[in-house]
């Protein structure tokens, strides 16, 4: 870059034409330099939430507005008239019922004490009262009278020691930690305050680590039973453990969770996480590139990602095929949710053809308006973005064409979003031990969840030793679904 004096009328005056020729070429070069640097600039001030792949949290004060999918019904929010409620209702028989009389007329003071009455209204309190139990097991011993042998009664299994915490507590513990995602010194406070029971943080941490331990054989069904699925949604986070990045890799479906976390987010995390080398079925995840590198399986990608990055496209420059492509991928969406409400679970050829001449069109517009760069080894954001959806369109749209396999990779998110709020709340796991606990407790809890169980319950039972397996259907089975697939039915294939 050239950098020029302060120059005055006078001076230029003096100068020959070529010296004034070499200024303006000069200062042109300069202007085309800041002006793409103004660019970069502005770019990166544009980048928020809602046009790339940053979280909300780091929108600062200047949160975009937010840009539904969803189409205005023009109906009010809330409730819609003739809705069916749904308040709280009694579903027990009250403990106690006490009486509210009036004792003397508001009126002459007459004394109404033995005056029959009717009830005109009843109200219903709900309410908890917190009753910690300590209970003395006592093994006892007694000599048989017949052949003079000793015998002694057998303990439960929580009773190990002189003084323990019983599942329940414990149950609570683990539920407070990993599910309410409250700090370990915040529980240590609330159990003492709410149940008067002193419980230490390094206690919550053993809970936890024995817990983890005692799922063991659980966690190895959810696995097992997570890659016999026909369609895994695949996601990963980075968190802070002990000041290294480390990653929760989890491998989701509608009914299982199953979470591992790794120092690596790439291949050697995801191995960890689960036999993808071996799995055949359709994995949806979000365009992260070591995942292409697995063969046998099926890949679909997340399109909200997609809608993200088109937003940013459309934001920071004039290309008009972000928004052909981001229309496109919004009417396949609402054209699938439309079919499966009617229970039709195939596009009709109209379709087909439809959606593959105007994915072509946009490709075509945005190869005319973001082309290649022969002379540069980095391509602008738009181009890379435009080759991607060159590239990967089965990929894309295989939502629209395999009726199993959803719009976007929200449900692996939504799985992850607990640990988000976890390190949110706690600052940092502080050990290897820790973070790893941390997945395999979230794994348990979130299969307990989608298998409509009690959370608290399932706990309390992996820890007394009552529930050694959370399911109740039998495995899914992943060949008889790919026979049954119906593959991409482009018209340009």
């Amino acid at each position: 870059m050239r950098y020029y004096a302060v120059m005055d009328r006078q001076y230029l005056e003096s100068l020959g034409k070529d010296q004034l020729i070499d200024i303006i070429l000069g200062l042109m070069e300069q202007v085309q330099i800041l002006s793409a640097r103004v660019s970069t600039l502005e770019a990166q001030l544009n980048t928020n939430s809602s046009n790339s792949s940053i979280p909300p949290s780091q929108d600062g004060y200047n949160k975009p507005a937010p840009k539904s999918l969803r189409v205005k019904s023009g109906r009010s929010s809330g409730g819609q008239c003739g809705h069916e409620g749904s308040g709280l209702k009694l579903d027990r028989v009250p403990d106690a019922i006490v009486e509210h009389k009036a004792e003397v007329c508001r009126n002459c003071g007459a004394d109404l004490s033995g005056v029959s009455c009717e009830c005109i209204k009843t109200s219903n309190v709900v309410d908890f009262e917190v009753v910690v139990k300590v209970i003395a097991h006592k093994q006892m011993s007694a000599i048989c009278p017949n052949c003079g042998t000793l015998n002694t009664g057998e303990l439960p299994k929580e009773a190990n020691h002189s003084m323990v915490y019983g599942s329940g507590l414990r149950a609570f513990v683990v539920l407070l930690c990993n599910f309410a995602c409250v700090g370990m010194k915040k529980i240590s406070g609330i159990l003492a305050d709410v149940f008067g029971v002193s419980i230490s943080t390094g206690t919550i941490a053993n809970i936890n680590a024995m817990f983890a331990q005692n799922s063991e054989p659980i966690l190895d069904e959810i696995k097992a039973r997570v890659y016999e699925s026909p369609l895994i949604h695949k996601d990963e986070s980075g968190l802070n453990n002990n000041g290294k990045l480390w990653w929760l890799h989890t491998a989701s479906t509608t009914e299982l969770t199953y979470k591992t976390a790794h120092p690596k987010r790439g291949r050697e995390g995801i191995d960890d996480n689960g036999p993808l080398e071996d799995y055949s079925g359709i994995v949806v995840h979000d365009f992260l590139a070591p995942y292409f590198k697995y063969k046998k399986c099926q890949h679909a990608m997340c399109n909200a990602h997609l809608l993200r990055e088109l937003n940013w496209v459309a934001d920071n420059t004039d290309h008009t095929w972000p928004d052909k492509m981001r229309t496109l991928l919004c009417e396949m969406k609402r054209i699938k949710e439309e079919y499966l409400e009617k229970e039709k679970f195939e596009l009709s050829r109209y379709f087909v053809n439809k959606f593959a001449a105007e994915y072509f069109a946009a490709i075509e517009l945005g190869e005319a308006e973001s082309p290649l760069n022969p002379n540069s080894r980095k391509q602008t954001k738009a181009r890379n973005l435009l080759e991607r959806f060159a590239k990967y369109k089965i990929e894309i749209t295989r939502f629209v064409h395999d009726f199993n396999v959803p719009f976007d990779n929200n449900l692996a998110e939504r799985d992850i979003r607990n640990a988000k709020v976890k390190q949110k709340v706690s600052g940092a796991f502080r050990s290897d031990e820790g973070i790893k606990n941390f997945a395999k407790i979230s794994s348990v809890i979130g299969t307990a969840n989608k298998q409509k169980l009690s959370v608290f319950n399932t706990i309390k039972g992996i820890i007394a030793g009552t529930v050694n397996s959370i399911f109740t259907k039998s495995k899914p089975q992943l060949n008889s679904y790919l026979k049954s697939m119906k593959l991409p039915r482009f018209a340009y294939e």
